[in-house]
C-alpha cells in the first residue's frame, strides 16, 4: 500500500469533531516517509453505526455490493476498481472479490487492496492489511495495521412498506499512534459519515422505489 504523511509545521488544534478543524495543520509540499524511529502501534477500534431505510433489502444490497461506485459517494474514497471477480451464479451474477480503494483525508493518501467476501443478500466485507488473506505482517509505511469494513442488511417484516436495517461495523488498529492523533477528528465519526452518505445514495437511486 503506497503512503504519503506530509511533513507538518503546526499543531493541529484541540478537535472538535469536525473535519474542518485540520484546516490547522498546514503541510509542506514534499513527501515524507516514515522515519526510522517507530513508536508502538495503536489499540485496535471498532465503529459501528445502524440506520432503518424504507426500502426493500435486496436493491440496498446492490448498492453496497456495488463496488466501483463507492467513489461516488464514500466519503474520502476518491477511487475505487475492482480488479476481481467471483464466475457467474444461477442468474449470471458475479460479486466482486478484490479491489483497489484509494482513501486520503489531511496528509494521509492510501491504496488499501481489498479483499472482499460477498454473502448475497446479507453481507459485505471488505478486509485490508494483514488479517487479509495472505497478510504476512504489518507494512512499516501503511497507515492501518488492519482495516475491516462490514456493511449489512437485514429485512425488518411489517406494513405499511418495507423496511431494511443496514449496519456499518469498521475494525481498524492503526500502524502507529501519530496517525490516530492526526486524525481523531475524522475517525471517530466515520462510520457515521459513510452510513449516512449512503442513505443520501439510497434515496438518490432508490427514491421512487420507496413503497414497492
Amino acid at each position: 500500500m503506497a503512503l504519503r504523511l506530509l511533513p507538518c509545521r503546526a499543531v493541529v488544534a484541540r478537535s472538535t469533531g469536525s473535519i474542518s478543524n485540520i484546516t490547522n495543520l498546514t503541510c509542506a509540499s514534499a513527501p515524507l516517509r516514515r522515519s526510522f524511529i517507530t513508536l508502538p502501534s495503536s489499540e485496535p477500534q471498532r465503529l459501528t453505526a445502524t440506520r432503518t431505510l424504507p426500502y426493500p433489502a435486496e436493491p440496498l444490497y446492490d448498492l453496497i455490493a456495488d463496488v466501483d461506485s463507492y467513489s461516488s459517494f464514500v466519503p474520502y474514497c476518491s477511487r475505487s476498481r475492482v480488479t476481481r471477480w467471483t464466475d457467474p451464479d444461477s442468474t449470471g451474477r458475479r460479486y466482486p472479490t478484490l479491489a483497489d480503494l484509494h482513501v486520503g483525508w489531511g496528509g494521509f493518501d492510501e491504496v488499501f487492496t481489498s479483499h472482499l467476501r460477498c454473502v448475497p443478500g446479507e453481507s459485505v466485507e471488505a478486509v485490508s492489511g494483514e488479517t487479509a488473506p495472505g497478510g504476512t505482517g504489518p507494512d512499516a509505511s501503511a497507515v492501518f495495521r488492519s482495516l475491516v469494513t462490514r456493511w449489512s442488511v437485514r429485512s425488518i417484516a411489517g406494513p405499511p412498506t418495507p423496511r431494511t436495517e443496514v449496519h456499518l461495523a469498521i475494525n481498524f488498529q492503526f500502524t502507529n499512534p501519530l496517525y490516530g492523533a492526526v486524525s481523531a477528528a475524522v475517525s471517530d465519526r466515520i462510520a457515521g459519515m459513510m452510513i449516512e452518505a449512503f442513505e443520501k445514495r439510497a434515496l438518490e437511486k432508490l427514491g421512487s422505489q420507496r413503497r414497492l
